[in-house]
């Protein structure tokens, strides 16, 4: 189910909800009809499917409200005509305004309650068309051998819950993928070159990837951050039209502005154009940020389901 060779036509942002510094904050003051609102921004630009964050820390607090609302977010994702891609750990840490998500200390406790938690999620969507895609962790780091252990524990966690959907990981690029490659069927790179010869480059070692392994590929992160409007949208245009010819589609990072770091002006991270990574899409008041209105036009491939 929803295993493709070609994803050109994948169009979206990774949701971090704009009331959440950290991800168990996202959860724990999760908001129905806010979420809503943040999503169907998403379709206003035609997106096609959301990256939805959660982690085993925001879940731990209280398992049946958490799961719960999380099966909320799925419903509301496709009562706006998208698919979800569960991310369901996060391994990307921020020095000074971090976000939050699994740690490497972590990777030395039991497993069990987080495979409990992987699979109280997976369990009631085993089979669910809204899935698209299964993501166990955002940008591992490469540890070895017990982050690749754990990885391969939660990949095995989400097969025996009964998901019929793909799994990816969202890894990074060069051997932070090769690393990884054999726990996921779609292959999975976060493209964050400053330019387009960067960009082309990467691509050009994404797609040997993908020949090499005899996997496809997506990108579920990807464009370099901007405090300069212009500047951002310039790297969000070649990036899109890029990434979409090359078969792999596009997942911004971040929706709107917010309190988490890099969605807010005053909190940026280093990934970025001019070391300044500010990345949402749209303003706080639910305003695309100058430059961007060419996704308003319709894109020129569209998603499978949309086509039926």
């Amino acid at each position: 189910m929803h295993v493709y060779d070609n994803y050109g036509w994948l169009r979206g942002l990774n949701c971090i909800p704009s009331w959440g510094a950290r991800i168990e904050e996202a959860w724990w003051s999760y908001d129905p009809a806010r979420f809503r609102e943040e999503v169907g921004l998403v379709r206003r630009i035609h997106g096609n499917c959301i990256r939805l964050w959660i982690e085993y820390t925001a879940w731990m607090a209280d398992p049946e409200k958490v799961t719960a609302s999380f099966l909320d977010a799925v419903k509301a994702v496709a009562e706006a005509g998208m698919k979800t891609m569960p991310c369901l750990f996060n391994r990307w840490h921020d020095q000074n305004w971090d976000y939050g998500g699994t740690y490497i200390d972590d990777l030395d406790r039991p497993w069990k309650t987080r495979v409990d938690y992987v699979q109280a999620l997976v369990r009631p969507l085993a089979a669910d068309e809204r899935v698209l895609i299964w993501d166990l962790c955002n940008e591992p780091q490469g540890n070895p051998p017990k982050e690749y252990d754990w990885l391969k524990a939660t990949g095995e966690a989400v097969r025996a819950a009964g998901a019929k959907q793909p799994i990816t990981i969202g890894t990074m690029t060069g051997g932070n993928i090769e690393k990884h490659a054999q726990l996921m069927d779609v292959l999975c790179g976060h493209p964050y070159a400053r330019d387009r010869a960067g960009l082309a480059k990467l691509i050009e070692s994404f797609q040997a990837m993908a020949k090499k392994f005899g996997k496809p590929f997506l990108v579920n992160e990807c464009v370099p951050g901007c405090l300069d409007d212009a500047k951002r949208a310039e790297a969000a245009r070649y990036y899109s039209e890029m990434l979409a010819q090359a078969g792999f589609g596009w997942m911004g990072w971040s929706i709107r502005e917010g309190k988490a770091i890099a969605t807010r002006r005053d909190r940026i991270d280093g990934n970025g154009i001019d070391g300044q990574g500010f990345h949402p899409w749209f303003t706080r008041d639910g305003r695309l940020r100058g430059g961007l209105e060419f996704l308003l036009d319709q894109p020129k491939l569209r998603a499978p389901w949309e086509k039926a």
